[in-house]
């Protein structure tokens, strides 16, 4: 994989050093650099990682309590890495709210059950009457506000130079915590950043 260089250098390359050539998207600590996070195929991967954590635990039965602390320390877990990155599509989120009220109401085997109570008040906080289960999608909004938190508090940061450096000095004078103007010729993390409106501590 090659940046600016012709095809027939990135093949002399590739034979020079005996290695393959890369593509573009391509899997960095887990993440699919390069793809289009707006994409839900770029997220199917991660949903299917959900779904094998949840066959690996077989036949077992386990009970309610005992879902509701997997839900948030197993299933609302593992997506966690690609959440703080990228903005999931509501398609993807829907996908993976899903998979956990399936377990949540029908154990490992899932399928279409009756939901007794609505998601919204499963995911309210005991106090609250709820069952204190992280909702995916504030909980994705959330980890994407502290880039915007951190280049606001951060003056010297590397990444905040990057930006200065491909968007403009001024690119960082409009970001303020509530919101912030999107950039010409933008990427899609940038605009889906910039994109989060924050009213009275939710979106």
């Amino acid at each position: 994989m090659g940046v600016n260089v012709s095809p027939h250098f990135m093949n002399t390359a590739c034979n020079f050093l005996n290695c393959k050539k890369g593509v573009i998207p391509f899997g960095y600590l887990g993440l699919p650099v390069g793809a289009n996070p707006r994409r839900c195929s770029t997220w199917e991967p991660l949903i299917d990682k959900i779904r094998r954590r949840l066959r690996s635990w077989g036949n077992r039965f386990i009970s309610l309590g005992g879902r509701i602390v997997l839900i948030n320390s197993v299933l609302n877990a593992i997506p966690i890495f690609h959440l703080s990155f990228m903005k999931a599509p509501t398609a993807v989120i829907k996908k993976i709210v899903r998979i956990q009220r399936e377990f949540l109401w029908g154990g490992i085997k899932g399928g279409r059950k009756i939901s007794w109570v609505s998601w919204k008040e499963v995911c309210k906080p005991r106090c609250q009457g709820g069952l204190g289960v992280r909702d995916v999608g504030k909980v994705n909004l959330s980890l994407l506000i502290k880039w915007r938190w951190r280049l606001i508090q951060n003056e010297n940061a590397l990444w905040k130079e990057i930006l200065v450096a491909k968007y403009g000095p001024s690119a960082c004078l409009k970001v303020h915590w509530l919101g912030c103007e999107v950039a010409s010729r933008a990427s899609t993390w940038w605009r889906d950043l910039c994109g989060i409106d924050v009213k009275d501590g939710a979106s």
